[in-house]
Protein backbone atom coordinates (compact mmCIF):
# COMPACT_ATOMS: atom_id res chain seq x y z
CA UNK A 1 0.00 0.00 0.00
CA UNK A 2 1.63 3.32 -1.04
CA UNK A 3 1.82 5.60 2.05
CA UNK A 4 -0.88 8.53 2.76
CA UNK A 5 0.61 11.51 2.65
CA UNK A 6 -0.15 13.72 5.89
CA UNK A 7 -1.92 16.76 5.96
CA UNK A 8 -0.02 20.29 4.51
CA UNK A 9 -2.37 22.11 6.50
CA UNK A 10 -0.73 25.41 8.63
CA UNK A 11 -0.47 25.20 12.47
CA UNK A 12 0.79 21.30 12.71
CA UNK A 13 3.68 20.74 15.02
CA UNK A 14 6.40 18.30 15.47
CA UNK A 15 8.98 17.33 17.97
CA UNK A 16 11.73 15.00 18.74
CA UNK A 17 11.63 12.94 21.91
CA UNK A 18 14.15 11.27 23.78
CA UNK A 19 16.32 11.77 26.79
CA UNK A 20 18.93 13.46 26.85
CA UNK A 21 17.64 15.98 24.58
CA UNK A 22 18.93 19.81 25.61
CA UNK A 23 21.74 18.89 22.45
CA UNK A 24 19.73 18.07 19.99
CA UNK A 25 20.38 19.89 16.74
CA UNK A 26 17.01 18.85 14.91
CA UNK A 27 14.91 21.52 15.52
CA UNK A 28 17.34 24.34 13.70
CA UNK A 29 17.44 21.71 10.62
CA UNK A 30 13.42 20.95 10.20
CA UNK A 31 12.62 24.80 10.79
CA UNK A 32 15.32 26.04 8.14
CA UNK A 33 13.76 23.38 6.12
CA UNK A 34 9.82 24.92 6.68
CA UNK A 35 10.86 28.31 5.90
CA UNK A 36 12.46 27.83 2.58
CA UNK A 37 9.23 25.56 1.55
CA UNK A 38 6.60 28.33 3.60
CA UNK A 39 5.36 25.77 5.76
CA UNK A 40 4.07 27.13 8.10
CA UNK A 41 4.99 24.47 10.70
CA UNK A 42 6.67 24.50 14.20
CA UNK A 43 9.21 21.77 15.55
CA UNK A 44 10.48 21.59 19.03
CA UNK A 45 12.33 19.20 21.77
CA UNK A 46 10.57 17.21 24.38
CA UNK A 47 12.80 15.65 26.84
CA UNK A 48 10.73 11.80 27.26
CA UNK A 49 12.00 9.44 29.45
CA UNK A 50 11.32 5.63 28.46
CA UNK A 51 8.68 5.36 31.28
CA UNK A 52 6.91 8.45 30.58
CA UNK A 53 6.93 7.55 26.85
CA UNK A 54 3.24 5.67 26.90
CA UNK A 55 1.09 8.00 28.71
CA UNK A 56 2.73 10.48 26.60
CA UNK A 57 2.76 9.44 23.24
CA UNK A 58 -1.51 8.17 24.08
CA UNK A 59 -2.02 12.10 25.43
CA UNK A 60 -0.29 13.52 22.09
CA UNK A 61 -2.10 16.79 20.74
CA UNK A 62 -3.89 16.21 17.81
CA UNK A 63 -1.91 19.14 15.84
CA UNK A 64 1.15 17.05 16.19
CA UNK A 65 1.97 15.40 12.93
CA UNK A 66 4.98 13.70 13.39
CA UNK A 67 7.70 12.63 15.66
CA UNK A 68 11.44 12.06 15.53
CA UNK A 69 12.95 9.85 17.77
CA UNK A 70 16.78 9.00 19.76
CA UNK A 71 17.14 6.80 22.34
CA UNK A 72 16.30 5.67 24.27
CA UNK A 73 12.94 5.42 22.60
CA UNK A 74 13.93 3.76 19.21
CA UNK A 75 13.36 0.63 19.93
CA UNK A 76 9.92 1.86 22.71
CA UNK A 77 8.03 2.76 20.03
CA UNK A 78 7.79 -0.53 18.11
CA UNK A 79 5.21 -1.92 20.43
CA UNK A 80 2.96 1.01 20.22
CA UNK A 81 2.78 1.44 16.45
CA UNK A 82 1.85 -1.48 14.03
CA UNK A 83 2.77 0.07 10.55
CA UNK A 84 6.53 -0.76 10.30
CA UNK A 85 7.79 0.41 7.07
CA UNK A 86 11.28 0.73 5.58
CA UNK A 87 14.11 -1.67 7.39
CA UNK A 88 12.82 -0.87 10.69
CA UNK A 89 11.99 -4.26 11.47
CA UNK A 90 15.11 -5.63 10.03
CA UNK A 91 16.83 -3.04 12.23
CA UNK A 92 14.49 -3.28 15.26
CA UNK A 93 14.88 0.85 15.60
CA UNK A 94 12.35 3.54 14.32
CA UNK A 95 13.53 6.99 14.28
CA UNK A 96 10.45 8.47 12.07
CA UNK A 97 6.86 8.52 13.19
CA UNK A 98 4.65 10.25 10.96
CA UNK A 99 0.78 10.73 11.55
CA UNK A 100 -1.59 10.48 8.48
CA UNK A 101 -5.25 10.32 7.89
CA UNK A 102 -4.92 6.33 8.39
CA UNK A 103 -3.27 6.83 11.89
CA UNK A 104 0.51 5.93 12.83
CA UNK A 105 3.82 4.80 10.57
CA UNK A 106 7.56 4.32 11.45
CA UNK A 107 10.14 4.47 9.43
CA UNK A 108 14.22 4.37 9.90
CA UNK A 109 16.17 7.44 8.03
CA UNK A 110 19.11 6.50 10.37
CA UNK A 111 20.73 4.53 8.04
CA UNK A 112 20.28 6.50 5.06
CA UNK A 113 22.31 9.88 6.52
CA UNK A 114 25.04 7.48 7.67
CA UNK A 115 24.93 6.03 3.88
CA UNK A 116 24.98 9.65 2.46
CA UNK A 117 27.73 11.13 5.29
CA UNK A 118 29.99 7.61 3.85
CA UNK A 119 29.77 8.74 0.59
CA UNK A 120 30.66 12.38 1.02
CA UNK A 121 34.27 10.70 2.09
CA UNK A 122 34.37 8.28 -1.08
CA UNK A 123 32.26 4.93 0.28
CA UNK A 124 33.37 1.92 2.06
CA UNK A 125 33.57 -0.70 -0.93
CA UNK A 126 36.14 -2.85 -0.71
CA UNK A 127 37.37 -1.61 2.28
CA UNK A 128 38.03 -2.85 5.78
CA UNK A 129 35.64 -1.20 8.28
CA UNK A 130 35.81 -0.91 12.22
CA UNK A 131 32.40 -0.43 13.87
CA UNK A 132 32.60 0.34 17.27
CA UNK A 133 28.94 -0.40 18.95
CA UNK A 134 26.30 -2.81 18.42
CA UNK A 135 23.53 -0.69 19.52
CA UNK A 136 20.57 0.70 17.60
CA UNK A 137 22.75 3.45 15.61
CA UNK A 138 24.97 0.28 15.01
CA UNK A 139 22.49 -1.89 13.18
CA UNK A 140 21.90 1.31 10.82
CA UNK A 141 25.21 1.72 10.12
CA UNK A 142 25.28 -2.04 9.05
CA UNK A 143 22.58 -1.47 6.99
CA UNK A 144 24.62 1.18 5.09
CA UNK A 145 27.28 -0.40 4.69
CA UNK A 146 25.47 -3.23 3.32
CA UNK A 147 24.51 -0.59 0.18
CA UNK A 148 28.47 0.08 0.47
CA UNK A 149 29.99 -3.87 0.24
CA UNK A 150 33.22 -3.11 2.28
CA UNK A 151 35.70 -5.92 2.20
CA UNK A 152 34.94 -6.98 5.83
CA UNK A 153 33.45 -5.29 9.10
CA UNK A 154 34.69 -6.16 12.49
CA UNK A 155 32.22 -5.32 15.19
CA UNK A 156 34.42 -4.02 18.12
CA UNK A 157 32.16 -4.40 21.32
CA UNK A 158 33.28 -4.96 25.00
CA UNK A 159 31.71 -8.23 25.31
CA UNK A 160 30.78 -10.66 22.16
CA UNK A 161 27.72 -11.27 23.72
CA UNK A 162 26.64 -7.66 23.29
CA UNK A 163 27.01 -7.78 19.71
CA UNK A 164 24.76 -11.35 19.08
CA UNK A 165 21.62 -9.19 17.02
CA UNK A 166 23.86 -6.83 14.70
CA UNK A 167 26.62 -10.12 13.89
CA UNK A 168 23.43 -11.55 13.06
CA UNK A 169 21.94 -8.30 11.28
CA UNK A 170 25.36 -8.20 9.20
CA UNK A 171 25.22 -11.90 8.42
CA UNK A 172 21.83 -11.87 6.79
CA UNK A 173 23.01 -8.98 4.57
CA UNK A 174 25.83 -10.95 3.53
CA UNK A 175 28.45 -8.87 4.80
CA UNK A 176 31.70 -10.75 5.58
CA UNK A 177 32.06 -10.02 9.51
CA UNK A 178 33.32 -10.73 12.55
CA UNK A 179 33.48 -9.54 16.24
CA UNK A 180 36.68 -8.01 18.52
CA UNK A 181 36.47 -6.51 21.92
CA UNK A 182 38.04 -3.77 23.02
CA UNK A 183 40.54 -5.85 25.09
CA UNK A 184 41.37 -7.39 22.14
CA UNK A 185 41.83 -5.81 18.91
CA UNK A 186 42.90 -7.01 15.82
CA UNK A 187 46.13 -5.83 14.73
CA UNK A 188 45.62 -5.52 11.22
CA UNK A 189 45.11 -2.06 10.06
CA UNK A 190 41.56 -0.67 9.05
CA UNK A 191 40.59 1.82 6.59
CA UNK A 192 37.38 3.25 8.00
CA UNK A 193 36.60 3.44 11.88
CA UNK A 194 33.28 4.43 12.78
CA UNK A 195 32.06 4.78 16.53
CA UNK A 196 28.52 4.64 17.12
CA UNK A 197 29.18 5.10 21.30
CA UNK A 198 27.85 7.70 23.25
CA UNK A 199 29.25 11.26 22.81
CA UNK A 200 32.60 11.88 24.75
CA UNK A 201 33.40 8.24 25.24
CA UNK A 202 36.82 7.29 24.53
CA UNK A 203 37.39 3.75 25.12
CA UNK A 204 40.86 2.47 26.80
CA UNK A 205 41.68 0.20 23.91
CA UNK A 206 44.82 -0.84 23.12
CA UNK A 207 45.82 -0.32 19.56
CA UNK A 208 42.77 1.82 19.14
CA UNK A 209 44.44 4.92 18.84
CA UNK A 210 47.22 3.07 16.24
CA UNK A 211 44.57 2.79 13.49
CA UNK A 212 44.37 6.92 13.35
CA UNK A 213 47.46 6.29 11.06
CA UNK A 214 45.72 4.53 8.48
CA UNK A 215 42.25 4.67 8.98
CA UNK A 216 39.46 7.67 8.20
CA UNK A 217 37.31 8.19 11.48
CA UNK A 218 33.58 8.36 10.87
CA UNK A 219 32.48 9.65 14.65
CA UNK A 220 28.42 9.50 15.02
CA UNK A 221 28.46 11.71 18.24
CA UNK A 222 28.86 15.40 17.64
CA UNK A 223 27.91 16.80 21.00
CA UNK A 224 30.43 17.01 22.80
CA UNK A 225 32.98 17.87 19.96
CA UNK A 226 35.75 17.19 19.58
CA UNK A 227 34.77 13.58 20.29
CA UNK A 228 37.20 11.77 23.10
CA UNK A 229 38.13 10.00 19.88
CA UNK A 230 38.29 12.45 17.61
CA UNK A 231 40.80 13.85 19.64
CA UNK A 232 42.89 10.55 19.54
CA UNK A 233 43.01 11.43 15.71
CA UNK A 234 43.80 14.83 15.80
CA UNK A 235 46.92 14.46 14.20
CA UNK A 236 45.93 11.76 11.90
CA UNK A 237 46.70 12.19 8.06
CA UNK A 238 43.15 11.01 7.58
CA UNK A 239 39.70 12.73 7.59
CA UNK A 240 37.59 12.97 11.20
CA UNK A 241 33.87 13.47 10.16
CA UNK A 242 31.07 14.30 13.27
CA UNK A 243 27.60 12.73 13.60
CA UNK A 244 26.40 16.19 12.38
CA UNK A 245 26.37 14.82 8.50
CA UNK A 246 24.27 12.24 9.43
CA UNK A 247 22.10 14.06 11.68
CA UNK A 248 21.11 16.04 8.52
CA UNK A 249 20.51 13.63 6.57
CA UNK A 250 18.70 11.70 8.29
CA UNK A 251 16.55 14.78 8.87
CA UNK A 252 16.00 15.32 5.15
CA UNK A 253 15.02 11.23 5.12
CA UNK A 254 12.15 12.92 8.02
CA UNK A 255 11.37 15.78 6.52
CA UNK A 256 10.58 13.99 3.18
CA UNK A 257 8.36 11.46 5.50
CA UNK A 258 6.42 14.39 6.92
CA UNK A 259 5.80 16.22 3.72
CA UNK A 260 5.43 13.44 1.31
CA UNK A 261 4.64 10.46 3.09
CA UNK A 262 8.05 8.69 1.71
CA UNK A 263 11.58 9.10 3.15
CA UNK A 264 13.27 7.97 0.02
CA UNK A 265 11.16 10.39 -2.71
CA UNK A 266 13.03 13.73 -3.21
CA UNK A 267 11.42 16.62 -2.11
CA UNK A 268 10.72 19.50 -4.43
CA UNK A 269 13.28 22.32 -4.10
CA UNK A 270 15.42 19.30 -1.84
CA UNK A 271 18.71 20.79 -2.80
CA UNK A 272 17.42 24.58 -1.51
CA UNK A 273 16.06 22.85 1.95
CA UNK A 274 19.63 20.84 2.09
CA UNK A 275 21.53 23.70 2.04
CA UNK A 276 19.65 26.06 4.16
CA UNK A 277 19.76 23.08 6.76
CA UNK A 278 23.09 23.25 6.53
CA UNK A 279 23.63 26.76 7.06
CA UNK A 280 21.32 26.61 10.14
CA UNK A 281 23.79 24.61 12.23
CA UNK A 282 26.91 26.16 10.97
CA UNK A 283 30.24 25.23 10.41
CA UNK A 284 30.35 21.35 10.18
CA UNK A 285 32.68 19.38 12.50
CA UNK A 286 34.77 17.59 9.70
CA UNK A 287 33.19 19.79 6.88
CA UNK A 288 36.89 20.30 5.35
CA UNK A 289 37.04 16.88 4.75
CA UNK A 290 33.67 15.30 3.75
CA UNK A 291 32.09 17.71 1.59
CA UNK A 292 27.97 17.72 1.85
CA UNK A 293 26.50 16.67 -1.18
CA UNK A 294 23.29 17.63 -3.39
CA UNK A 295 21.79 14.57 -5.30
CA UNK A 296 21.00 15.39 -8.84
Amino acid sequence: MMPTMPSTASNLRFEVWGSPIRHSRSPELHQAAYRVLGLDWTYRRQEVTEEQFPQDFSSLAPEVGGLSLTMPLKEVILGHVADHRGPVDLLHAANTAVKNADGWWLDNTDWWGAWRTLQDCGGTAHQKVWLLGAGATARAVVFALAEDRPEHLTLVVRSPERARITRVLGETLGLSLSVATFDDLPTEAADWVISTLPGGVAPEAPGLARQAHSAKLFDIAYDPWPSGLATAWQESPHPVVSGMSMLVYQALGQLRAFIQGDSQERLKRENEVLEAMWQAIGPTPGADVAQPSVEE
